[in-house]
Formats: C-alpha cells, structure tokens, sequence
C-alpha cells in the first residue's frame, strides 16, 4: 500500500483545524449568564409601632429600627435590621424576607415561607391558648388561660372583695352617723334613691365632660378644668362608698334583727351585709373552677350577683346624694315603741 504524502498547504489547513477545536468545544460548554441581576432597592423607614392593627413591610422597604406590634399580626417580605416584638398575634415571613434581629412572640405563631431569611433567635412566651376575636372586635387579642383562668379570675374577685371591707371600715370609723342617716334614707324610699342614683350614674359623664369644655375654652378657666375633673371624680367615689357602706349596714342589721342578734356592732353589721352582697358573684367564681357541669350555675350566680351589686351601688348612691352624703335626714328616725 503506498503511502500519500500531504502537501505543505494541507498540512497547514489541518494544523489550523485542530488548533481551532478545543476553543469551540469550551465556546459551547460556556453556559449563558444572560444580563446581570438587578439589585433590590429599599425604601427605608424608621420604627414600625402598631396597636391593634396589623403591620406589612413591603418587599421594597427596609426597616431601620426594630418593629412592635401589640394586638396584631406582622407580615415581613421585605428587610428589619432590627428585633421584632409581637404581642397577641403572628409572625409571617414572606419568601422574600429578611430579618437581622430577633424575633418575641407573646402568644402567637411564626410561619416562615421557604426562601425567608432570619439571623437572630426566636423567642416565644405564651399564657395559655390566644386567638383573636371575630366581627367587631376582630382586632382584639383573646386569651384563654384554660384552668389557670378560673383561679385567678376567683384571686381577682376575692383581693376586690378585700379591698372593698377595707375602705367600708374605713367609712365606718370616720363618717359613723352619716353612714345611719343614708341607710335610713335607702330604707325608707328605695325606690325614688334608685331613680336619683341611676340618673346620677348616666349623666355624671357628659355633664363633667360639658363643664371641662366650658371652661376649658377660656384662658381664665382652664386652671379650674385641672381641679374639676378630680375633685368631680373625688367626690363620685366617697358618694358610691358611701352609699355602699350604708346599705350593707342596714341589711346587716336587719339580718340581725329577723335572727333575733342583739350585737348592736355597725362593723359585724357590715359585714353580714357584704357577704350577702358579695355572695352570689363569689359563688360565681368558685364555681368557675368546678367542673363543666357546674358552669351554668355559675354563669347564673354571676349574673345575679352582678345585678345585686349594681343595684346597690345605685340605691346608694342615691340615698348619699338625697341626704347631702349623709349631713341630713330625708325621713324622720323610727319610733320605738317602749319609748
């Protein structure tokens, strides 16, 4: 077989050929990058602080300071540099978020989209189950402390009770025969002391609001709007204390005399007459610990001791406002009849 020889031209041509190759083959292998990507532009905004209400940080804003939301929920898809401190509601981090800070939930849940970001730590403190109420007041923050909630709703109603004897001795010790004259006002017209109580319950408000407006309006008399509104408010609660001490007194005593009790003590008086008061709500909330069939007795005990203690408190009040917080007597003193 004979052998061709290549001329010096093809000899060339093949060089340049082979040479050539390698380039085109990692020519293709090079994938296409295509254009650069753009960046991301924030809108930077300083502290996020809401009150029930949601928050969104937008994809394009950035958050400088950190972000508190209190009855709300909070929704990032864009940048927080800061912590983040939610009370009453949810975390939701978009895919496109990204959160530098720490993140405290008091009572809600963090739901984190794939692609979210977050450097800091997550914190959660919760008092039993949350959730937020429907129709008008879907803004408001629920809480549920399930058997813990009746203990401490039975504390709460007990300290009240506490605190109430104690400011009931207190009217008794300095203010003895105006504490009589109101009861004996109470007893003899219940129902015109209802009527003057209640009157004054609704309308004390809008009348103290009109007075502050009145003289607020005047250079001259808006010193006055800052001693009315306590003096006013003052005033209030020694009527209603007041009013409250004398019918339990009176109600004490006439428990006493239906037993035939001959203590003639103002002070176990009052108090007989704040436990039969205060009987029905406590009760309420002693039962609220009990087991579940128990509960619609105490839904009923509390709403009878509800209505018990309004209704004190407003013949009080006006038994105390018809005898000028007890200076005078609207009804002659009983005759005893041995006299």
């Amino acid at each position: 077989m004979s052998e061709k020889l290549l001329t010096p031209i093809e000899i060339g041509l093949t060089a340049a050929i082979v040479a050539a190759t390698p380039a085109a083959s990692a020519a293709q292998a090079l994938p296409d990058s295509g254009p650069p990507a753009t960046p991301v532009t924030y809108q930077l905004t300083g502290a996020r602080l809401a009150v029930a209400q949601d928050v969104h940080v937008g994809a394009n804003e950035e958050v400088t300071d950190g972000v508190f939301v209190l009855g709300g929920s909070l929704r990032v898809d864009g940048r927080v540099r800061e912590n983040i401190v939610v009370v009453g509601g949810d975390v939701h981090l978009g895919p496109g978020a990204d959160v530098r800070g720490d993140v405290l939930l008091v009572g809600g849940a963090l739901i984190r989209d794939q692609g979210a970001r977050l450097s800091g730590d997550v914190s959660y403190i919760s008092f039993g189950e949350w959730s937020r109420r429907t129709g008008w007041f879907a803004w408001r923050p629920h809480l549920d402390m399930g058997g813990l909630g009746g203990w401490l709703t039975l504390a709460a109603t007990v300290g009240r009770i506490a605190v109430l004897a104690a400011l009931m001795g207190l009217v008794l010790l300095i203010a003895r025969a105006p504490v009589a004259r109101v009861g004996r006002a109470a007893a003899a017209a219940p129902l015109r002391a209802a009527v003057v109580g209640l009157t004054a319950e609704v309308l004390f408000l809008p009348l103290l609001l009109a007075m502050s407006v009145s003289l607020g309006i005047t250079i001259i008399g808006l010193p006055f709007v800052f001693l009315l509104v306590p003096i006013a408010l003052l005033l209030a609660g020694v009527a209603l204390l007041l009013g409250y001490t004398a019918l339990a007194c009176r109600l004490g005593e006439w428990i006493e005399d239906r037993l035939g009790w001959r203590s003639r003590s103002a002070f176990l008086a009052t108090a007989i007459g704040l436990v039969l008061i205060v009987g029905p709500t406590l009760l309420a909330r002693a039962l609220g610990v009990a087991p579940e069939p128990l509960r619609l007795a105490a839904f009923a005990a509390l709403v009878a001791g509800v209505f018990a203690e309004f209704l004190v408190w407003t013949i009080g009040l006006g038994a105390a406002l018809l005898t000028g917080f007890g200076r005078w007597n609207t009804a002659p003193p009983p005759v005893d009849a041995r006299a």
